[in-house]
C-alpha cells in the first residue's frame, strides 16, 4: 500500500483515521506492506521492491496521478494491477470507477473486487493523465468556479473553499457569492487567454473567443471545479457511493470509451458572472461547449496546466492522446 504521511492524516504517523480502519479490514484477510512516501525515491524504491503485488493507492486523483506516473516512466503499467483507498474530496477517478467513497467499503473492493482496464492520456511531454487536465484557471481550491454548481441546500455555490467545516463555502447566500467572483477576477490565473482548441482535428475555437479555462476529461466528476458541497450524494443515495455526479458538466464522461470530454469555458466579464450567480443559475449555455475526442490539441497563448490536481507549469502548445485501456484497476464486481 502507497500513502503519504505528509498529507492531512490526522491518525498515526500521518495516516487519516479512515485510512488506517481500512488497513486493519485488509489485513484481517492479506498480507498488508505500508510504504509511506514522501519523496519521488521513496516511491520508486516501494515500486522495485513491490514484487508481483498489488498495489494499493490511499488518496485522491493527485497521490493515483503520481503512482501511475512513476509506473509509466518504470514501463511496468502493463504488469501493474492498481486499487484505490479513496481519501478525501479530490478523489474522481474513483467515483467514477464506481469505487465506494468509504475507505472501509473500498476495502472490500480490493479485497473482493474484479479488474477492469481504463484510458489514460498521454501528453506531448511523456506524461501521463487519470482523471483530468485543466488549463487556465488550476485546479486548486481559490479558483473560481466558472459554472455555478449546486449545493446539497439547493442554493448555488459558486465557491468550495472558505466555508467552514462542512465546505458550503458561500452556497445559499447569493450577494456575497456575487462578491467573490468579483473578487476572484483579479487572480492571476483567471485571466482569459486566446488559443486554437483542435478535437480529433475539428477546430472548437481559433483565437476569435478568450478562454477562462479547458478542461480535458476522462473522469465524469471533475471537469469544472473543485467538490464542495454538491459532491454529496443525492438524497436517497448510500453515503460515500461511487458514481458520477449528474449536475456536472461532463456527466458523460466514461474512464474507458476511448474519449474525453473536453469543456471550453470562455470568458465571462465579472459584472455577468455575478449577475448569474445572482440568478442562481446558468441561462447563457454559448458559454460553454463541450465535444467529446481521442486527441486534443491547444496552442496559442502561454496557458497554466493542472493534471490531475498537480500544477505542472505553463505551455504554448500542447497535445493529449486517449491510450484506450491503459490502467489496470480493482474495482466493484459489476460496475
Amino acid at each position: 500500500m502507497v500513502t503519504n504521511p505528509d498529507g492531512d492524516g490526522s491518525g498515526d504517523q500521518g495516516i487519516p483515521d479512515a485510512i488506517s480502519e481500512a488497513i486493519d479490514v485488509l489485513r484481517k484477510q492479506a498480507d498488508v506492506h505500508v510504504c509511506r512516501v514522501s519523496m519521488p525515491g521513496d516511491l520508486d524504491g516501494a515500486l522495485h521492491r513491490r514484487g508481483g503485488r498489488k498495489i494499493v493507492v490511499a488518496g485522491g486523483d493527485s497521490d493515483l496521478h503520481t503512482v501511475v506516473g512513476a509506473l509509466h516512466k518504470r514501463n511496468e503499467l502493463d504488469d501493474a494491477v492498481l486499487a484505490i483507498l479513496p481519501d478525501g474530496p479530490e478523489s474522481d477517478f474513483a467515483r467514477s470507477a464506481g469505487i465506494p467513497g468509504d475507505p472501509e467499503r473500498a476495502a472490500e473492493v480490493v479485497l473482493h473486487g474484479v479488474e477492469r482496464r481504463f484510458d489514460l492520456l498521454e501528453d506531448c511531454r511523456g506524461d501521463i493523465v487519470v482523471s483530468t487536465v485543466h488549463l487556465g484557471v488550476s485546479g486548486r481550491s481559490h479558483r473560481p468556479r466558472i459554472w455555478p454548481m449546486r449545493s446539497a441546500g439547493g442554493e448555488a455555490d459558486i465557491h468550495g473553499t472558505d466555508g467552514g467545516a462542512d465546505g458550503a463555502g458561500l452556497a445559499g447566500i447569493p450577494v456575497l457569492s456575487a462578491l467573490h467572483a468579483l473578487h476572484d477576477a483579479d487572480h492571476p490565473r483567471a485571466r482569459p487567454f486566446h488559443v486554437r482548441i483542435e478535437a480529433d482535428d475539428q477546430v472548437v475555437t481559433d483565437f476569435d473567443r478568450p478562454v477562462i479555462q479547458v478542461a480535458v476529461t476522462n473522469s465524469a466528476s471533475s471537469a469544472s471545479s473543485t467538490p464542495s458541497a454538491s459532491s454529496a450524494p443525492p438524497e436517497g443515495a448510500a453515503e460515500g457511493a461511487g458514481g458520477p455526479d449528474p449536475d456536472r458538466p461532463a456527466a458523460d464522461a466514461d474512464l474507458a470509451d476511448g474519449y474525453v470530454d473536453v469543456v471550453v469555458n470562455f470568458a465571462v466579464d465579472p459584472l455577468a458572472r455575478a449577475r448569474r450567480v445572482l440568478k442562481l443559475g446558468h441561462d447563457n449555455d454559448d458559454d460553454t461547449v463541450t465535444v467529446r475526442a481521442r486527441r486534443v490539441s491547444v496552442a496559442g497563448q502561454r496557458f497554466w496546466l493542472n493534471s490531475d490536481g498537480q500544477d505542472s507549469g505553463t505551455e504554448r502548445r500542447c497535445t493529449w492522446n486517449v491510450v484506450p485501456q491503459r490502467l489496470r484497476v480493482i474495482v466493484p464486481a459489476g460496475s
